[in-house]
């Protein structure tokens, strides 16, 4: 047994939980699979998580939570659990919420499931009276109090919960609580309860196992990791001196004890054992388990890709190899099999069983799978039995629209979702014209004109216009994969050639936009790990294949596809543009252009405006005015970095998850987009934190053990590494969180935490560090403004109603489209010259008569 407290606000933070377990979702009568997919009615909501929410409720009308004799509440007891088809049965597990008080039981959903769990707890009263009950969920729940229902509700929502009322009598003594849960999952499945007792505080009491009192607990809570990112496998812990725990991660099982306050965990070669794949950022993250007796607290950490480089080494040649040899030793998928076939190995069957997979089941996420099977159907010449054919049927029976026949969980909508399926359906089309495809019942050559069409009305957009997914570290990897499959295989040569531009103008945006082989500009769509390390970007390899900088992680297939080309060779001047440059580099990128209802879901403009401020010492980032004071969702609108594990940001919080299937969550993305300007070396940022936010607070990510020295001073943090230096600040100053997950490495404002300065610097223009922090100064905070006077005599100020000024004057937006030391384009220019002093590339933004052509076969 172990006795635990609530928080301030009531909140139970300890349960036993059992599930989720998953069921077949049949929406036959629910969807038209076939016909239009428009309308009240229609399919296309099946991939849109917020409109998805009315399907969500109608289902549950069908499949309802049946009536449950809730199990006993006993650690590892057995339990029984009807679903809505199926019969489940399973064992209780202990769970400690986060701080954010979520049961989070939430899973990203590659075909479409409805999900049901268990959740319960015990709580104990000396005086049995009358209490309210809070309980909070984003799906139907029943809530039983002493085994009595005493709550059923069928309100769906996408992300936050809902919360619900109920008045019930707790007699003196322990009552047993359960929570019976419903979800129906189409790719990010947001599965969450919480739980409020109102009036006095209660005890937790979770029965069975070995006796823990409160002590646990409060010395659990005082445990940490002080470094997320692991150069090898050991785990440093940090909490009370003396303190003796127990540690597991994976087969690793020792007790320890924290002499000084710390220990160090061998964690037994648990490096990263990921499998390589196109459809979701893997990383090495790894559950670090602390427990005392039955409590215990997960705290993750990651083992870091080793093979990464901030400075070039060797020529393009190392570089392919390099990178051709880890794709086909990592792991499996279409990127090993497309390296081994480029290496003159043969394909393992084996090596394609989860892309055919993903493809046969119309799992989210097969266009990349379909892409990556078209390069091997290009490329490869010995095929094992039997496996031509297959791959080759399950090309032919894949649905490659939102206009075609299924109901699935595929998802049409994203920007980089939309090219890689007309570049999948045009390739397919043309692979097998003759032939009739099973879904639709087209000919691949109607396959293959329906995808050469929007193709073609997506690359001319997106080369005026360019990304709504402005620099993602994770899509434009995807963007890139499907332009160099249509350069390469493309048989119509307009095609080709548009693609070939936009290839162009991507990796020169991604070139400029990164900084010693690390993307760290602001991004339209980005993960958690890849804001906490920068070798976990998707666009990592590639930055290794075309400059020599950056890291080989798991993300392979769109730099493999890249490396394997034929026909598209990187420009010499775009090559150059990614290497590193002296002195300070400042550069401007405003992409513009129009959503379309069919095929974004939205019918909005889209505009963004990035500056991005680098030095050999420093980057920092931002995007301006972006949407300030909207909901957010995966943005990263601003951050400085002296490393790829030194990145320092502030973001608004919704939860305190760090899943993808929580958008936003802690740290990738705003629950209310802040509003950010840059001058320079500096960024000033003012966030709106509402009086009823479920957080309450901002935060920021500051790792201080990935520096070589750092400082309180003032209202500032600030920190070196190597000769860069980084200073963040706001009213009050900082407070370092010293102990959980983010031990050392999260900050939380003294004050009110709605107006944050950033600043990098070096030595070279800055003096010492000692002198850096020195001349810093100390900004003017007010509510939700912040006035600066920067080291270099610039006054800027920045609140929520007015301007942003420098000196007293407006700062506007940048007016050009791209407007950096190698480029300067406008809207409507017919052509983008880009001019590195040792070489020039062309791209032409009209499709004229283009110098550029791609290579023969």
């Amino acid at each position: 047994m172990s006795v635990h407290v609530t928080d301030e606000r009531g909140t139970v933070l300890d349960w036993f939980v059992a599930g989720a377990w998953p069921e077949p979702l049949d929406l036959t009568g629910t969807l038209e699979a076939d016909g239009s997919p428009w309308g009240p009615g229609g399919r296309w909501v099946l991939t849109n998580g917020p409109d998805s929410t009315p399907l969500k409720a109608e289902l549950y009308r069908r499949f309802p939570l049946p009536d449950l004799e809730p199990p006993q509440v006993t650690e590892d007891g057995e339990v029984r659990c009807p679903g809505p088809g199926q019969s489940h049965e399973g064992r209780w597990r202990r769970v400690h919420t986060a701080a954010d008080g979520l049961v989070d039981l939430s899973e990203f959903c590659f075909t479409p499931q409805l999900r049901v769990a268990l959740a319960g707890t015990v709580v104990e009263v000396d005086q049995a009276e009358w209490r309210t009950l809070r309980l909070a969920a984003t799906g139907p729940v029943r809530l039983y109090v002493g085994g009595e229902c005493v709550l059923h509700t069928g309100q769906v929502t996408y992300m936050e919960p809902a919360e619900h009322e109920v008045r019930v009598w707790l007699p003196s003594g322990r009552t047993e609580l359960v929570v019976h849960s419903w979800q129906a999952g189409f790719r990010e499945c947001r599965q969450v309860l919480r739980l409020r007792v109102g009036g006095l505080p209660v005890r937790v009491v979770l029965p069975g196992g070995e006796e823990t009192g409160e002590q646990a607990d409060r010395i659990l809570d005082a445990v940490g990791t002080p470094r997320w990112g692991l150069t090898e496998p050991r785990v440093e812990l940090t909490g009370p001196d003396g303190a003796e725990l127990r540690v597991r991660c994976g087969t690793a099982d020792r007790t320890v004890v924290l002499d000084g306050g710390r220990a160090s965990v061998d964690l037994d070669g648990q490096a990263d054992r990921a499998t390589g794949s196109a459809s979701m950022l893997v990383t090495g993250e790894l559950t670090v388990r602390v427990s005392i007796g039955p409590v215990f607290r997960d705290l993750p950490v990651a083992v870091l890709p080793s093979r990464h480089r901030t400075e070039p080494a060797g020529d393009p040649a190392d570089w392919r190899a390099e990178l051709l040899e880890h794709a086909a030793t990592t792991g499996s998928g279409c990127a090993a099999e497309l390296a081994r076939t480029e290496l003159g190995e043969e394909i393992r069957a084996s090596g394609l069983d989860h892309p055919l997979w993903m493809i046969d089941n119309r799992a989210d996420c097969a266009d990349f799978e379909a892409l990556g099977l078209l390069h091997l159907w290009h490329r490869a010449r010995h095929w094992p039995d039997g496996l031509h054919e297959r791959v080759g049927a399950a090309l032919r029976g894949l649905r490659y629209w939102i206009d075609q026949p299924g109901l699935d969980a595929m998802c049409f909508f994203t920007e980089n979702h939309q090219l890689v399926w007309h570049t999948a359906e045009l390739l397919a089309g043309e692979a097998f014209g003759d032939e009739v495809f099973g879904n639709a019942g087209w000919t691949g050559r109607r396959h293959a004109e329906h995808g050469r069409e929007l193709a073609e009305q997506w690359l001319t957009r997106k080369l005026t216009g360019g990304f709504s997914e402005f620099d993602s570290n994770a899509y434009l990897a995807v963007d890139v994969f499907a332009l160099v499959s249509l350069v390469e295989f493309a048989a119509d040569d307009r095609i080709a050639r548009l693609a070939g531009a936009v290839l162009d103008k991507t990796l020169f945006t991604l070139a400029v936009n990164s900084w010693r082989g690390a993307h760290l500009a602001a991004h339209g769509r980005s993960y958690v790990p890849t804001q906490r390390s920068a070798r976990f970007e998707e666009t990592a390899p590639i930055m290794w294949l075309c400059w020599g900088m950056g890291a080989l992680n798991h993300a392979m297939l769109p730099a493999t596809a890249l490396a394997t080309a034929r026909r598209y060779r990187l420009p010499p001047a775009i090559a150059d543009a990614g290497r590193p440059r002296p002195g300070e580099w400042l550069g401007r990128q405003r992409y513009a252009g129009q959503y379309r209802a069919r095929h974004d879901l939205l019918s909005r403009p889209y505009e963004s405006d990035l500056v991005v401020y680098r030095t050999p010492d420093a980057m920092l980032s931002s995007v301006q005015d972006y949407r300030s004071g909207l909901p957010g969702l995966q943005e990263h609108v601003w951050g400085a970095a002296l490393g790829p594990e030194t990145q320092v940001y502030v973001t608004h919080p919704p939860n305190a998850a760090t899943h993808s299937s929580s958008r936003p969550n802690a740290w990738a993305g705003n629950r209310i987009l802040p509003r950010a300007r840059q001058h320079a070396d500096t960024v000033l940022a003012v966030y709106r934190i509402p009086a009823d936010d479920p957080m309450g607070f901002t935060h920021g990510w500051f790792p201080l053990s990935t520096l070589d020295e750092w400082v309180h001073a003032g209202p500032w943090l600030a920190g070196r590494l190597g000769q860069g230096y980084v200073a963040l600040g706001t009213e009050g100053g900082v407070r370092v969180l010293t102990s959980g997950p983010n031990a050392y490495q999260e900050v939380r404002a003294v004050g009110p935490g709605t107006a944050w300065v950033c600043v990098v610097g070096r030595q070279a223009a800055d003096g010492s560090f000692a002198e850096f922090v020195a001349a810093l100064g100390t900004p003017e905070f007010g509510p939700g403004s912040v006035a600066y006077r920067t080291r270099h005599g610039a006054d800027l100020a920045l609140d929520w109603t007015g301007p942003f000024t420098v000196d007293g004057r407006p700062a506007g937006a940048g007016a050009l489209h791209l407007d950096n030391p190698l480029c300067q384009v406008a809207f409507g220019d017919p052509e983008m010259v880009i001019d590195t002093g040792t070489h020039r590339h062309v791209i032409d933004l009209v499709d004229r008569v283009l110098p550029w052509r791609r290579s023969p076969a």
